[in-house]
């Protein structure tokens, strides 16, 4: 007799056996008809009851094993979230921060907040490979780039850093839910900055060449990834983050990102946008409030 099936008999007689003696301690048997009526009805009910239990088990199993992945995942003592400190600490606290904003976007909007968190985290895996090629890691004056002397080369290496991502996160065994958020958190954007340089040096070129491969964000965790790193990135690099700084920059990426067409092919529409949008604001503005100055010798 196989696993399955032994497993089968012993859920259903051990219901059956629960369910009787349930009935005989509260008194529902009166004469040996009712005693046989009882004994059929609580052997059907343990037979519907455990090939209920069989027929979700796997499902359940899913669910359990997705949950564990999940909380593993978000122990920032991951082999993968270590390395990327070690390696590319600027990358590092750039996706803690990404993380922050996009987990709060998508409790906004009722989307998986977990998920998107997690996503977050591991949305840059993929630089650790060349750390010190991307600007957050770089200290002042330096700039590997310019001894690269060529703006395909230079795009080349930072789209690649998707790929690497996706490479690493397969080899650890990262949940597809993740590698996807890797793959489309910048979409099919364009990286403007090597596409003007070449413009300039009046290289023959196509913006398409400077574009990331894709695919554009499918599902609206992707899309708060994306707006989320966008936004984080750019808030980084003002001398000065003021509430007005703030909603301009939200507003420019957002915009940006739907004129160029990036959330075509996901489900958040306009409302969504708006409260994704207002999220941003609010989690921001509380990151970069400022301190009320206090007269010297009294208690901060």
């Amino acid at each position: 007799m196989n696993k399955p099936l032994k497993y089968g008999l012993f859920l259903v007689t051990s219901i059956t056996f629960v369910i009787f003696i349930v009935c005989v301690l509260f008194r529902f048997i009166n004469d040996e008809f009712s005693f046989l009526i009882l004994l059929v009805i609580s052997l059907i009910s343990a037979i519907i009851i455990s090939f209920l239990i069989i027929l979700t088990a796997p499902l359940l199993k899913d669910i359990l094993a997705t949950y564990r992945t999940m909380m593993r995942l978000e122990n920032l003592s991951h082999p993968l979230l270590i390395e990327l400190s070690l390696e590319a600490p600027g990358t590092y606290n750039h996706s803690l921060i990404v993380a922050n904003l996009a987990n709060r976007a998508a409790k906004s909007i009722g989307a998986n907040s977990i998920l998107t968190r997690i996503g977050g985290y591991y949305h840059d895996i993929g630089k650790s490979k060349n750390a010190e090629l991307f600007i957050e890691n770089q200290t002042l004056g330096e700039n590997p780039h310019i001894e690269i002397n060529s703006p395909a080369k230079s795009a080349k290496i930072i789209m690649d850093h998707v790929s690497d991502g996706v490479k690493m996160a397969e080899a650890n065994h990262l949940p597809k839910e993740i590698i996807d958020l890797i793959e489309q958190h910048h979409g099919t954007t364009a990286i403007s900055f090597f596409y003007q340089q070449a413009k300039d040096k009046n290289y023959k070129t196509k913006k398409e060449d400077f574009r990331y491969p894709g695919p554009k964000p499918l599902t609206p965790e992707a899309v708060i990834l994306m707006l989320s790193d966008a936004i984080e990135a750019k808030i980084r690099l003002s001398n000065k983050v003021t509430p007005l700084v703030i909603r301009e920059t939200v507003d420019e990426i957002i915009n940006m990102r739907i004129k160029d067409r990036q959330f075509e092919l996901s489900p958040v529409d306009n409302a969504k946008m708006a409260r994704i949008r207002e999220s941003f604001i609010e989690t921001l503005s509380t990151m970069y409030h400022h301190r009320v100055k206090y007269p010297a010798g009294t208690h901060k």
